[in-house]
């Protein structure tokens, strides 16, 4: 009986870990625009935001996003401001 129990909490413990790691997946974002421009990024999570700076041409994976929860921001030069129109972040590409 004990091992059943100890089996069936093991079960429920990796598909909580599953879970988690869905939740804070990597979300590929890009700058598409031309040398010398600079994209900056404004990402909204559930609690606060942050700006990430990309230069032309790159592309990287942030991590820690949610996948089609969390919204972003996106501007050339300059700091999106707080009020902006955001969009969802998907899992193909962001820019």
């Amino acid at each position: 009986m004990k091992y059943a129990i100890l089996v069936l909490g093991a079960a429920l413990g990796l598909c909580g870990i599953d879970a988690a790691a869905a939740a804070a997946a990597k979300a590929p974002f890009g700058c598409e625009a031309r040398a010398p421009n600079v994209c900056y990024f404004r990402i909204f999570y559930t609690r606060g935001d942050r700006i990430v700076i990309l230069p032309a041409g790159m592309k990287v994976k942030i991590p820690g996003v949610e996948v089609n929860r969390d919204r972003y921001c996106v501007d050339l030069g300059k700091a999106p401001a707080h009020k902006c129109s955001r969009k969802l972040i998907n899992a193909k590409y962001n820019s």
